[in-house]
């Protein structure tokens, strides 16, 4: 059975804001990840979507930002690891 558009625009919504509130509070990157991971699910039901259903700036947003955060938190590791062989 499928789901009406509203209804999926709507659960679409949660998830990218989900994703959007990650992306800022990067939880040491875990909330980065999950900011990735909905968006790109997000990107997936939209695509599928045909052009129904909305939100393919709040999944750069995921995208972009999270992207950024695992990266930022990604350095962060790397650089501990080297200073604690190296020390």
């Amino acid at each position: 059975m499928m789901e009406n558009p509203s209804q999926q625009q709507a659960e679409l919504n949660s998830m990218l804001r989900r994703g959007v509130l990650f992306s800022i509070f990067w939880l040491m990157g875990v909330g980065s990840l999950i900011a990735v991971i909905n968006g790109v699910k997000a990107r997936r039901i939209i695509q599928r979507s045909n052009g129904e259903l909305e939100g393919a700036g709040q999944v750069i947003w995921c995208l972009v930002v999270g992207g950024v955060g695992l990266l930022f938190w990604g350095f962060v590791i790397v650089m501990v690891m080297i200073n604690r062989v190296t020390g």
